[in-house]
């Protein structure tokens, strides 16, 4: 008699089957996770961005720039706090510039950069224009609620204002350049 051999799985070959199956399925479920995890992270990040903006483009705008702190909300899961410095100008260190070389120019030190300017009864004089510069810190806060890790971004940009030319000839303050009965839409105290 001849054995026959059956045709099919043995009990260890599909224990070996499932052992791979389940490591495969753990491993691509650990993936999912921190795929949804990052994509969380992002989305709170670019929404926190976006509220940061929406708050700095008003600072300045319709209402003078005063130094000092405030804070508040966006929403019930964002919140902010506005911290503003006046800076001197002189202190602020311009970005490397690129000097173009054209055909007759020639720059004797390119390190040094100056604005020279022409002005009636001083010619070649050096400008200064008279302004004001701000440096503008907002945080932007959110999470913390149940149970979990609070976190914040933080966003500075710096803003130059020009002085109220008014407010020294006895003037109310913004009722020069700005326009009489704005309303302030920048910083609230």
């Amino acid at each position: 008699m001849t054995a026959h051999r059956q045709a099919g799985f043995s009990l260890i070959e599909m224990v070996a089957a499932f052992l791979i199956f389940a490591i495969g399925i753990g491993v691509l479920m650990q993936i999912l996770t921190t795929s949804m995890h990052s994509a969380r992270t992002s989305s709170d990040y670019t929404m926190a961005a976006l509220w940061a903006e929406s708050k700095l483009d008003v600072v300045g705008v319709g209402a003078p720039i005063e130094p000092g702190t405030s804070s508040g909300r966006f929403d019930d899961n964002y919140a902010w706090q506005l911290d503003i410095q006046q800076v001197d100008p002189a202190s602020v260190e311009p970005p490397p510039q690129q000097y173009a070389m054209g055909a007759g120019n020639s720059i004797a030190n390119p390190g040094l950069q100056q604005r020279v300017t022409t002005s009636a009864g001083n010619p070649g004089a050096i400008q200064v224009a008279p302004f004001d510069l701000y440096q503008i810190d907002l945080t932007v806060y959110w999470g913390g609620r149940f149970g979990s890790a609070q976190h914040s971004a933080r966003f500075s940009t710096l803003r130059a204002m020009n002085p109220d030319p008014n407010s020294q000839m006895g003037m109310p303050p913004g009722l020069g350049q700005q326009g009489i009965g704005r309303q302030g839409a920048g910083v609230t105290r």
